[in-house]
């Protein structure tokens, strides 16, 4: 049996505020725009995120549906409207 012992650490650390293979974008102050999936957790509240980015936790947020659905951020704005009905 093949163990991913980054993985198994993402699910069990109650510390963790993202899990694995989770779609995440990045913050307003960075500008990129593109969703990236959690990898594996690091101690001290860092990710490593598809490509090899690692990142700090205050850096990233989870995707909305309907960036997923864009597959790109969206700013406030374009959030905004897509939240009315």
């Amino acid at each position: 049996m093949k163990s991913n012992l980054a993985q198994h650490v993402i699910q069990n650390n109650p510390d963790a505020d993202f899990s694995t293979g989770d779609v995440v974008v990045y913050m307003n102050h960075i500008k990129f725009d593109d969703l990236k999936t959690v990898e594996a957790f690091q101690p001290a509240e860092y990710y490593w995120l598809e490509g090899g980015q690692l990142v700090h936790r205050t850096d990233i947020q989870l995707a909305s549906s309907v960036e997923i659905k864009a597959q790109r951020r969206l700013s406030a704005t374009e959030l905004s409207i897509a939240e009315v009905p």
